[in-house]
């Protein structure tokens, strides 16, 4: 048997892909109907089965012929799309998923056989099937049946529904054709004929019929003949009027004058398959890859960095020519390195739309389960961040979302009252900001009460009655950061987020970003976010702490200044300065880090004003050299639990210096 492991990757890449495409066209169908998004999850399913066949995973490809089973009937059957329809698709979606995950992790797969009786019965419920349409027989058919017809016989309509229980409907729909024969004399038309495909018919197609018949008999003669068969389910015979050539061209006409003006009036909403059908050719390079292309990048950075460090020092001794054109092919030398470098990044870089995409699904069915009516509005998302990144920030944004919707967004009833639509609207924007990428999450729900945040905190015991007298507005609300402070009683006492944010916190801090509140009681809340572009290559700011170099990302670098020793207060049991009014802790980096001090020679201290996430604080150095790209390198198990520090690098002089974690600092 020939071995299938080498394509595993490749089929679970192609099977992500194309659940993706099934979800966002699913979204799609459901606020806009159409033939195309049909289509197109018609051919997704199609292609998962087909794949799942050849991997021999037949739980899967068992599952996705029963969904593409169903999409084969709404496209042929064009029943009403309604919320009972895609639900159910949904949910076989999401066992898709599952039995996906369990593939991947070699787990016992889940038994779906509930999912499939539920597709079935929904393919058969009467109310959901629109009826089969009676074959259209034109005039000039009609000329040669003039000469089947008997004197005294009339043409009818049979329309024949099977019982959901019978089996070989196929072959059920010739015996009846033929015993309609018998009965009556003749079969004219079916609609079995007018539905004919390239394809081989599925059973679907023989759900339902209409025979088209010339007999003598009347209507109650032809139904008790056929009636009496435990695989019928219904037979309604009635007569058969021929459509003339002009009402049933005027009638297409019409039909397709509807589509279009269907499919004009529906172009506010974005499609999947147009999106699809822009999207650019790619490439699937393995990330291994990229790691490897990027290592070798910052190798050429570090020997350029040295190479132009050794050209100054050069130069200063013994400006030669030599030494000239040594500094000339090192400035090239650095422009190609960063031509390079911004290529190589460029090939990690994707778009957030891959993750912002995840959404509109869970904020639907968020909507369903709180029984409130939400839009989730996404902007900016060709905005390009690091792969890596984007994967670490998945459940950030869950998080918030999921708060949102709880606790931020009112119901309808409440939202009347203050006037507002009864919609509840989250909006999610991305743009880029110098080297950062900015991530702005906002609701129009009833926003965060700092005073309730407060008495939440000081009933937890996360505060004492005096520190929350210091809180400002601003300080209160940070304070749904804090662990313990999510806890269920606390969520439904108070007007704000809860579940989940002291998460949000510590993720963004790992990803080196900054989170900002903006909120109005009453009007709603905006999280502003922002993260660097990339975590492999960074601008560092270089310090001189106790005789050693140490770096910090510039990202998290606030502010650099100088102060006087008297500047530096006592507020409430820990040194503190003032910044821009603000009252900020300071703190002399080499304690922080349990560096001997040395002396200071200068009558001012330089100082670097770190933030991360939504905590600042002030560090004493002993100089700022300056800023540089640098290349973080992992520090590995040997040193064992370093927290303060988030790697290291090599300078020009080839000596190592190390990078500190930002958000360790300010938290501890």
């Amino acid at each position: 048997m020939m071995d299938l492991s080498a394509y595993r990757d490749i089929f679970i890449e192609e099977l992500n892909d194309q659940l993706e495409r099934m979800d966002q066209s699913l979204l799609a169908l459901e606020l806009s109907p159409s033939v195309e998004l049909v289509q197109t999850l018609f051919r997704a399913a199609h292609t998962i089965k087909g794949s799942a066949s050849t991997m021999d995973f037949r739980e899967l490809s068992d599952l996705t012929h029963e969904v593409e089973y169903a999409l084969e009937w709404v496209r042929s059957k064009k029943p009403e799309i309604t919320a009972q329809l895609v639900d159910t698709l949904f949910r076989s979606l999401d066992a898709m998923r599952v039995l996906r995950d369990q593939y991947v992790q070699g787990e016992s797969f889940t038994d779906f056989r509930a999912v499939v009786k539920e597709i079935q019965d929904m393919i058969h419920q009467p109310a959901l099937a629109q009826q089969t349409k009676s074959p259209v027989i034109q005039s000039v058919e009609s000329n040669l049946f003039d000469e089947v017809l008997e004197p005294g016989q009339q043409m009818f309509s049979i329309r024949i529904v099977l019982s959901s229980d019978c089996l070989m409907k196929a072959a059920r729909y010739h015996i009846l054709c033929k015993r309609v024969e018998d009965v009556c004399g003749s079969v004219l038309a079916t609609s079995i004929e007018k539905q004919g495909l390239d394809e081989e018919l599925g059973e679907a197609h023989y759900n339902e019929f209409v025979i088209v018949t010339a007999s003598s008999l009347d209507q109650a003669q032809i139904e008790s003949a056929l009636s009496g068969d435990s695989d019928i389910r219904s037979v309604d015979v009635g007569p058969y009027v021929l459509a003339t050539e002009e009402v049933a061209v005027t009638s297409e006409l019409i039909e397709t004058e509807m589509t279009v003006s269907k499919e004009k009036s529906d172009t506010s909403v974005p499609l999947q398959e147009d999106k699809m059908k822009s999207t650019q050719p790619t490439v699937r390079v393995s990330v291994e890859r990229l790691d490897h292309l990027m290592n070798l990048v910052g190798e050429l950075l570090i020997d350029q960095t040295s190479l132009a460090d050794l050209s100054r020092t050069g130069a200063r001794k013994e400006p030669s020519p030599v030494i000239q054109s040594i500094g000339g092919v090192s400035d090239h030398m650095g422009r190609v390195i960063k031509e390079l470098q911004d290529g190589v990044m460029k090939t990690r870089m994707l778009p957030i739309d891959q993750l912002l995409n995840r959404f509109p699904r869970l904020v639907r069915d968020l909507s369903q389960k709180l029984g409130k009516d939400i839009e989730l509005v996404i902007k900016g998302g060709e905005t390009e961040l690091d792969r890596m990144i984007i994967e670490e920030l998945s459940d950030p944004l869950i998080h918030l979302i999921r708060n949102s919707a709880d606790h931020g967004i009112e119901s309808a009833e409440v939202r009347a009252q203050q006037n507002k639509p009864a919609k509840g609207r989250i909006k999610l924007t991305s743009y880029h900001e110098e080297n950062h990428v900015v991530i702005r999450f906002s609701d129009d729900g009833k926003g965060i009460d700092g005073e309730k945040i407060k008495a939440s905190a000081m009933k937890k015991g996360i505060i004492t009655e005096e520190q929350a007298a210091r809180l400002n507005q601003q300080e209160a609300v940070h304070l749904i950061f804090e662990p313990g402070f999510s806890t269920a009683s606390t969520v439904s006492d108070v007007s704000g987020r809860g579940v989940g944010m002291d998460i949000v916190r510590s993720q963004i801090g790992r990803l080196n970003g900054i989170i900002d509140i903006d909120t109005e009681v009453g009007i709603g809340t905006t999280f502003t976010i922002r993260l660097p572009l990339t975590l492999a290559i960074i601008k560092g700011l270089l310090v001189n702490v106790s005789g050693r170099v140490l770096i910090l990302p510039m990202y998290n670098v606030a502010e650099i200044v100088r102060i006087k020793p008297e500047e530096i207060q006592m507020i409430q049991g820990q040194q503190s300065i003032l910044n821009h009014g603000r009252i900020v802790p300071f703190y002399q980096l080499c304690d922080k880090l349990q560096y001997p001090r040395t002396d200071r020679k200068s009558k001012t201290i330089p100082l670097v004003i770190v933030r991360s996430v939504d905590k600042i604080a002030a560090y004493a150095v002993d100089e700022i050299i300056g800023n540089q790209e640098v290349v973080i390198k992992s520090l590995g198990t040997y040193l064992g639990a370093m927290n303060h520090l988030s790697g290291a690098t090599i300078l020009g002089n080839g000596k190592v210096a190390l990078i500190l974690d930002a958000s360790y600092l300010v938290s501890h």
